[in-house]
């Protein structure tokens, strides 16, 4: 197997507080695919985690952020907890066109910062 993308993003927490704090819902909705209105909002330091995942993704494409959107990038847990990344529509298409047969995810949440950690290999 050989490396196709790595991808590395730090997120501070109290920022994306910013951002729910200045567009709520509206931002919730437009990034993660799981979060519906009204629902339970997930801790800060998972959302961070789950942006820092989708951003180090990204990263590891080398792909421009303003083609595939947030939400085609979907942040869970397999059954043993660890997280995983699971594509959609455009992102579903990048990540073919690398060939990437094995996406890795490391996620490693903080009370101020997030980082998460992307590796793309075939």
């Amino acid at each position: 197997m050989s490396v196709v993308g790595i991808g590395i993003d730090l997120v501070a927490v109290d920022r994306l507080a910013l951002l729910m704090a200045r567009h709520g819902d509206r931002f919730l909705a437009r990034c993660f695919r799981c979060w519906s209105p009204g629902g339970e909002h997930d801790d800060l330091s998972d959302l961070a985690g789950r942006w820092a995942a989708k951003e180090a993704f990204l990263k590891a494409l080398a792909s421009n952020v303003k083609v595939i959107p947030y939400r085609d990038i979907e942040i869970g847990r397999n059954a043993a907890g660890a997280p995983v990344i699971t594509t959609h529509g455009r992102a579903s298409l990048a990540l073919a066109a690398t060939g990437a047969r094995n996406v890795h995810l490391s996620i490693a949440p903080g009370a101020d910062f997030t980082v998460a950690t992307v590796i793309l290999e075939k």
